[in-house]
């Protein structure tokens, strides 16, 4: 294969960004203010559906469209609708990851690599004080003409004190079956736990988030990521992130290294609409940028 190829795998499967095994885009971020929280946000409200469906806020109601360009010519584009009921919230969402074009270097036939996911998930909340969720979906995933497919559910209950300036969560994340394997070794579903805690300060407008995740049956591998979100004013939030992945990014070049694995990014809040820009720093490989439109309906 050509060399274009080659580095694309090892994005995919060598370079890990954000977990030890395949089926990357379970793992990936929602949407650009999980990207630019490195993920570590499950335990407080979120507009969106992503790792702990406990944590969807039940003022959400709308529409969000994401879009992440990612080193090697990877695009991430994602939609997701949010809805209420008198159950509780529900959320609907499609995620496609686009790999790229694969060209044989002998044959020069051209395959394509892209995972394409469907998931949905609904809320509960109790006495305002504790959460549980629910969320299933089906993910497709193509490479150079090798097929897989799965079927997986999220389970998270979340709880929050103080007047709801202290939070935790806990989330049962990619519990499912593998209806079809690449090839005839199966690539395991990589199942894991996440333990989550966020703070509001009383007087300072800071949220601090963290967030622990441990891989099941993979040798109980686990990392930790944390993140901060300033709210200066109700139009305005800054963000930074980053997580114990950033040890990956070290290269022994100071001018490359002291950014590497950090993310960030900013939130801007309009009438009916919220515009979120994120990024992530994987040092030698480059950055990942995206941003979210959030159109508010009544």
């Amino acid at each position: 294969m050509e060399r274009r190829t080659s580095q694309l795998i090892y994005l995919l499967f060598a370079g890990g960004l954000f977990a030890s095994s395949s089926y990357e885009i379970l793992h990936f971020p929602t949407d650009a203010r999980n990207l630019s929280l490195h993920n570590s946000a499950s335990a407080y409200d979120g507009i969106l559906l992503s790792n702990n469906p406990a944590s969807l806020s039940k003022r959400a109601k709308g529409h969000t469209y994401s879009y992440f360009y990612i080193p090697g010519k990877i695009h991430f584009t994602g939609y997701q609708s949010i809805s209420k009921s008198n159950l509780g919230i529900r959320s609907t969402k499609i995620s496609i990851m686009n790999y790229g074009t694969f060209i044989d270097s002998e044959t020069k036939n051209k395959s394509y690599a892209f995972d394409i996911l469907i998931e949905t998930g609904f809320k509960k909340e109790y006495k305002n004080i504790t959460s549980i969720g629910i969320s299933g979906g089906y993910l497709f995933s193509s490479i150079a003409g090798y097929q897989s497919q799965i079927i997986f559910s999220n389970f998270g209950i979340r709880s929050r004190l103080l007047r709801k300036r202290l939070g935790a969560g806990l989330s049962l994340e990619n519990v499912g079956f593998l209806l079809k394997s690449y090839t005839n070794v199966k690539e395991p579903i990589p199942v894991l736990l996440r333990t989550a805690i966020y703070y509001e300060p009383r007087y300072i407008p800071l949220i601090i988030n963290g967030d622990m995740v441990t891989y099941l049956g993979d040798g109980d591998s686990f990392y930790f990521s944390g993140g901060i979100e300033l709210k200066p004013d109700s139009r305005l939030t800054l963000r930074l992130g980053s997580s114990s992945h950033r040890k990956g990014y070290i290269t022994d070049d100071f001018s490359s290294d002291i950014f590497a694995g950090f993310s960030g990014g900013a939130g801007l809040n309009f009438t009916n609409m919220t515009l979120d820009i994120g990024f992530m720093n994987l040092g030698p490989a480059g950055f990942i940028v995206g941003f979210s439109m959030s159109k508010k309906v009544d």
